[in-house]
């Protein structure tokens, strides 16, 4: 695990922006979708996330930070088991070794945000049972069904992070300060940020590991 910053606000800007890169589709789900041979409006459909796969906005919302950023380490780490998964089928996608990289910089940012917390024994204790378990993949020798899963997989991860990075943005009091996340007001009236444009990025994913 790399040195933490013991700037709160600073490191709070880290992790919006790194939720912010791995929530972007070109990232991850298009180039898979590419690869597997899924780029056509009828597969694509089929794409879209399982149901419950992923928690919401609203549920992620209604943890203590501490609890969160424990919640999300866990299921941050049965994501990179999938990612491994799926890059031994797709040894030639350097888009999911990207992926891995990123995911473990994300991770070591939690780590480092969870000790600037006024009560992180909520984060730190031993990994128990995440509030949502992540549905593991089908057993099946169906070529094409395990395609379908991936994407359904990523789709949702890219969701989760959009909400993940929207949860961040409630961040803007001191660690010492709310313990509950509280949307902001042009959230709670509808209006919230828009994402991030993807104008202007590739298919072609480089190696970055955002930090």
């Amino acid at each position: 695990m790399g040195g933490c910053s013991g700037k709160y606000h600073e490191l709070l800007r880290q992790l919006q922006r790194q939720a912010d890169f791995m929530q972007n589709p070109s990232m991850l789900l298009e180039p898979y979708i590419h690869i597997q041979g899924l780029d056509v409006p009828v597969l694509q459909e089929r794409c879209k996330e399982r149901p419950g796969a992923f928690p919401s906005e609203d549920a992620l919302r209604g943890l203590s930070r501490p609890s969160f950023l424990h919640a999300l380490d866990t299921r941050l780490s049965h994501t990179l088991h999938r990612l491994k998964a799926l890059q031994k089928g797709l040894p030639e996608a350097k888009f999911l070794e990207a992926a891995v990289l990123n995911i473990r910089g994300f991770r070591n940012n939690i780590h480092c945000m969870a000790q600037l917390l006024p009560d992180t024994s909520e984060a730190t204790k031993p990994t128990q049972e995440s509030p949502w378990v992540l549905p593991s993949a089908t057993s099946t020798s169906d070529t094409f069904q395990l395609k379908l899963e991936g994407c359904r997989f990523l789709s949702g991860f890219g969701r989760f992070m959009h909400a993940v990075g929207q949860v961040f943005r409630g961040w803007r009091l001191s660690p010492s300060r709310s313990r509950r996340h509280s949307p902001p007001p042009a959230l709670r009236k509808g209006a919230g940020r828009t994402r991030p444009s993807s104008k202007g990025q590739r298919l072609v994913v480089r190696v970055q590991l955002l930090r």
